[in-house]
């Protein structure tokens, strides 16, 4: 009997160290790690309510601009990993599969708007959206209207706009941009656009966003990741990063290392008129001296297309869609899981909203976020990006970068292929090995991901 109670003991000892010390797990929290860095400020108020209605902790880990994946990566297999995490898209998905919880039935994932926005595989929902959003080229209009408005210099002939909200094609865009351009001292400005730099900060405005109108040329609104990519639209994304290049602060070899940082800082001086960014990016564009009110929005316009315009650029509105996606941690307890789809439920479906609307400033597609007793939403971006997805006879472009292989190798490929591009000169060569790169890529990340 003796040895019987030793043996137990020691047992129980190795189950323990098994366990980590046997320590218990909490249970009374949820852990959320944020994609945004912009909102990581925002996420204190919601951290208080959801705990005083419910009494479950949240705990809110902001990942570094740029270093999201590399910080999940890290935490996923720990104690530490996260509750809720994001996915972007069905690329997203695949990468990270084995940690996506199956949320068909949730009774959040019920409420969805339209359920063709959530990630799905073999007909399971494994990733629900928590904002739509939308991205363009955001303009200070106090700026515009100065130079259209202006007695000191005369207007180039080939400037037919007499406004921005006349300006509805590439070619419109470029001539008022490159006039612009050219009296940026009579207008008091540094350049028309802010740099379209290649820093991990900044670097995903053009690999990730401006990419999606080269996309969308091509496969239009995609349901699965294609096989093959073969860049038909480079002269879309070329027209669009030479217009950037061109007419910015800087040359193209310092852009190489140019950070959001300093080219958000730009804009909010006014010292740009134009910058590439979304409705997410208010706070960080308006200031004293660039009040929310003047930032407005215009279409990535890059020439016309059929699957982007139907070859009319006066029909294309702004890129609207989403990679913000959430999934449970399929690893973690069943008690934890309960945490996060309380959490859920509050933010999406409940007493939340309101913080959703007022302070992370969510476009969410789900039923509940059309009642009238809701907050009207204040952000202004956010408030353009709703008129413009209202406009009669606008056809909003779809994120077609959300299907990808593999997001962030790709990007890294595009950075590589656009630093040799940027440091010589923005020399044809370069562009086209860029192209070829970007291909050869596509094709590897496929074959690695789902195989040939």
């Amino acid at each position: 009997m003796k040895n019987k109670k030793m043996l137990l003991v020691a047992l129980s000892a190795i189950t323990c160290l098994s366990l980590a010390g046997c320590k218990k797990e909490d249970t009374s929290s949820v852990k959320l790690l944020n994609f945004k860095p912009e909102l990581a400020e925002k996420w204190e108020t919601i951290k208080t309510e959801f705990q005083k209605d419910t009494g479950i902790s949240l705990v809110v880990e902001t990942a570094a601009s740029g270093q999201y994946e590399s910080t999940l990566r890290a935490q996923i297999d720990t104690d530490d990993s996260p509750t809720i995490f994001q996915i972007s898209g069905l690329a997203g998905y695949n990468s990270w599969k084995a940690y996506c919880s199956d949320m068909t039935n949730l009774t959040i994932t019920s409420k969805l708007t339209d359920r063709g926005l959530a990630v799905t595989s073999d007909s399971k929902i494994y990733g629900i959206p928590y904002s739509v959003e939308g991205f363009g080229i955001i303009y200070n209009k106090a700026l515009t209207d100065k130079y259209f408005k202006a007695t000191n210099f005369t207007r180039s002939q080939n400037v037919t706009a007499k406004s921005m909200e006349e300006v509805k094609s590439y070619a419109m865009l470029k001539n008022v941009v490159e006039d612009m351009q050219a009296h940026k001292s009579d207008l008091g400005i540094d350049g028309v656009f802010a740099a379209s730099g290649l820093d991990a900060s900044t670097s995903w405005r053009i690999t990730g966003h401006a990419f999606n109108m080269p996309l969308v040329a091509e496969f239009g609104n995609p349901t699965k990741v294609p096989s093959k990519f073969n860049f038909t639209g480079s002269t879309h994304y070329k027209n669009l990063l030479d217009l950037y290049v061109n007419n910015s602060t800087m040359l193209p070899t310092a852009m190489v290392s140019s950070k959001w940082d300093n080219e958000k800082a730009l804009f909010s001086q006014g010292k740009v008129v134009m910058v590439q960014n979304g409705q997410w990016a208010t706070n960080d564009l308006s200031s004293a001296t660039v009040p929310a009110s003047n930032l407005k929005f215009l279409p990535l316009y890059t020439g016309a297309n059929k699957n982007i315009n139907d070859n009319d650029e006066s029909k294309q509105g702004l890129c609207v869609g989403t990679e913000a996606f959430w999934t449970i941690n399929s690893k973690h307890s069943d008690a934890k899981k309960k945490n996060a789809e309380t959490f859920l439920n509050w933010l999406l479906d409940g007493k939340g909203r309101q913080y959703a609307i007022k302070e992370l400033g969510f476009s969410a597609p789900y039923s509940g976020f059309a009642d009238t007793d809701l907050p009207k939403q204040t952000d202004a971006l956010v408030n353009e990006l709703g008129a413009w997805v209202s406009k009669e006879g606008i056809k909003s472009v779809p994120w077609a970068f959300n299907y990808t292989p593999d997001t962030e190798p790709l990007r890294q490929k595009i950075v590589a292929g656009l630093t040799e591009y940027y440091n010589n000169d923005l020399s044809d060569a370069k562009w086209n090995a860029l192209v070829e790169s970007t291909k050869s890529e596509w094709t590897k990340l496929y074959q690695q991901k789902f195989g040939a």
